[in-house]
């Protein structure tokens, strides 16, 4: 049954995906690893481990299970010095 969930996009991924959010339609359940290679990525092209995922304000790491209504925020690695 398909689900949508919203995405935050911050920082240069938002310049990339050229929104700061955006609505997917998801056919099935996926993890968040698994949206990021199906629908992000090669934008995103940046390895998975350098990210940072929240749902629903909750840091979660790549094997969660996004579900119908999600929130999920995307922030890309930072660097500096």
């Amino acid at each position: 049954m398909p689900s949508e969930i919203t995405v935050l996009f911050f920082s240069f991924a938002a310049d990339r995906m050229n929104t700061r959010e955006k609505t997917y339609e998801l056919p099935k359940e996926l993890s968040v690893k698994e949206f990021f290679q199906q629908y992000l990525y090669p934008s995103l092209k940046e390895p998975l481990e350098s990210w940072l995922f929240s749902v629903n304000e909750e840091w979660v790491d790549p094997h969660y299970a996004l579900k119908p209504g999600d929130e999920l925020a995307v922030v890309p690695p930072v660097s500096g010095g």
